[in-house]
């Protein structure tokens, strides 16, 4: 299951590295990660998260934005919010690269491949933000105690997928 999970985000975070920003009239286009419903039923070629573009403000700030978008239903029906209904923004900091992004504490009821699905639909779409190079979440203003790490990179994904020793 593991490796499954982890081939899934591999794929998500392939996409983002290949989708490139920008073209779009207006502001800069960024990938939000949403949960791609069709991968709950098989385990296909499609991801667990799938990239759906979005053109931003150029005015509005783009992690304030992104979040926004982030915890809001997508276009595509056949995707959904990785973060559950109820859950809501708190606040959020940037700070010498380390994004930390504060979810109401229903984000903190969160376990197994449902957190890991929203925590790397965060950290996917935020980290294409300039100036984003880690993302820690934090629900209710603490750390998620049974997480083994708090700093998240979208590399983190990759390190999930690395082959297996043969």
């Amino acid at each position: 299951m593991k490796r499954i999970l982890s081939l899934l985000l591999l794929a998500a975070l392939a996409g983002a590295l290949l989708s490139g920003c920008g073209g779009e009239t207006g502001g800069r286009a960024y990938q939000v990660y949403y949960r791609n419903l069709a991968a709950v039923d098989s385990a296909g070629g499609q991801g667990a998260l799938v990239g759906e573009r979005h053109t931003l403000d150029p005015q509005g700030d783009p992690v304030e934005q992104l979040l926004d978008l982030v915890l809001a239903q997508p276009q595509e029906e056949t995707l959904t919010s990785a973060i559950p209904q109820g859950v809501s923004l708190r606040k959020w900091t940037l700070n010498n690269g380390l994004l930390t992004v504060d979810f109401s504490s229903g984000y903190g009821g969160l376990s197994g491949v449902d957190l890991t699905l929203a925590d790397y639909s965060v950290v996917l779409t935020l980290s294409q933000v300039e100036g984003v190079e880690t993302v820690m979440i934090t629900a209710g203003g603490e750390m998620l105690s049974y997480r083994d790490h708090q700093r998240l990179t979208a590399q983190d994904a990759l390190g999930l997928a690395a082959p297996e020793n043969e």
